[in-house]
């Protein structure tokens, strides 16, 4: 096992990065609350224990704590990048998990992306994915690319076979915000290694950008072309977000309670534990939209809080990334804060009917298991990276200083 160095009368806290710690706790602990608020009515609607929501979300976080702390004080990142099992046997792990959920899996809202255990807790193969796609696009250029600069991706077979083989299981689940997400990440990640040309970039965004007007265009005039579909799911979600109102009991149901959520909260909210639309009348008020519940319970100031801190959260992972001293832990960390700002960003979109519901939750507020630890395994290795940079900044500094340095082992 590796041991840590430290310098002589340094504590070990010296080295925590509470830039990224502080934001993720405060966030955990307004997720509480809004978990409690947004489930307790519906549970005791259905005869059930109003805490249980809540009981297991403290578990969740504190078991998220624990991980961070753990892989914030270790060398994570290193020792992942130098084993030879670790990833190998995360894509194992997801690949089962994924094709057991396509195969045995209950469906839940048009998806079939959870192993539930005995119904005391699911797990989200989808989740534990964009863990493995930071990890395995940072080892994949451990070695084969020796600066920022270098002009090729040099993948190999075995990598489109790792990468491939998920994306489709995820496809076919189907999770397409899950699936989008993973996505983003690997093409931030590859883009940081060889940046494409400013005009291809022009166009492609261009391209999308006219191929979701004219489908969302369309949407308006042609009938469902998927009845009775695998697409069909997906069509609906579209279907929504284009007109709520015109499907206001069917695929509008959810967006249009939000709209009035978002309405009832104006600037401070009713308070928290005061809101309407999560009485019955907003769908998974506690998970996908716990966002229209603070907008209603804590207002616009309780959003602006929320997302202050997360804007934080990631400005440091990037500001730690761009800081790195090795390409592994600068693409990790970008990787990273692109899965909480794609992950934030599809949540707040399909909120305010901007994008399809697509069941994709709030970091570190809405409620959920398999999301809080991967979160939290993320944020550790952000740390982890964090206290490696500013190690060796303080080793150079110290031996500008006094020439030698004296380290002492724990």
């Amino acid at each position: 096992m590796l041991k840590k160095l430290k310098f002589q009368g340094r504590p070990k806290m010296y080295y925590f990065d509470y830039f990224i710690f502080i934001p993720f706790f405060l966030l955990c602990i307004i997720g509480i609350l809004m978990v409690y608020s947004a489930s307790s009515v519906n549970l005791s609607y259905a005869g059930m224990s109003t805490t249980s929501y809540l009981k297991k979300q403290i578990i969740y976080v504190i078991l998220g704590i624990i991980i961070v702390n753990i892989f914030a004080r270790s060398y994570t990142l290193k020792r992942i990048m130098e084993s030879k099992i670790i990833v190998p046997l995360l894509w194992c792990f997801v690949i089962l998990g994924l094709g057991y959920a396509v195969i045995f899996g209950e469906s839940i809202n048009g998806a079939k992306g959870w192993i539930s255990i005995k119904g005391v807790f699911s797990i989200q193969p989808a989740e534990v994915a964009k863990l493995f796609f930071i990890l395995y696009i940072a080892r994949i250029f451990q070695n084969r690319v020796t600066s920022i600069n270098n002009t090729k991706w040099q993948f190999k077979k075995k990598d489109y076979v790792y990468i491939l083989s998920i994306l489709m299981f995820i496809f076919f689940t189907p999770d397409f915000g899950g699936l989008a997400i993973n996505l983003a990440i690997i093409i931030v990640m590859l883009v940081t290694v060889k940046a494409p040309k400013i005009t291809t970039v022009v166009k492609s965004v261009i391209g999308l950008g006219a191929l979701a007007y004219f489908i969302f265009t369309g949407l308006k005039y042609i009938d469902n072309p998927f009845k009775g579909t695998f697409f069909e799911y997906v069509y609906r979600r579209f279907e929504g977000v284009v007109d709520p109102f015109g499907h206001v009991l069917t695929s509008g149901k959810q967006l249009v309670n939000s709209f009035y959520a978002i309405s009832n909260g104006g600037i401070f909210g009713s308070g928290i534990g005061n809101g309407i639309q999560k009485r019955g009348y907003l769908p998974e008020p506690h998970t996908d939209f716990i966002l229209s519940v603070l907008a209603e319970e804590m207002g616009a100031v309780g959003i602006l809080i929320v997302l202050g801190l997360l804007l934080l959260l990631i400005s440091r992972i990037l500001y730690v990334g761009y800081n790195s001293r090795t390409l592994p832990e600068m693409l990790a960390c970008y990787g990273i804060g692109t899965f909480l700002t794609v992950e934030s960003l599809f949540n707040i979109g399909a909120v305010v009917g901007f994008l399809p519901i697509t069941g994709v939750t709030f970091p570190f507020v809405s409620y959920g298991g398999s999301s809080m630890v991967v979160l939290a395994a993320t944020l550790g290795i952000a740390m982890s990276i964090s206290n490696d940079v500013k190690y060796e900044k303080n080793h150079e500094n110290q031996q500008d200083n006094n020439g030698t340095m004296k380290l002492i082992r724990k």
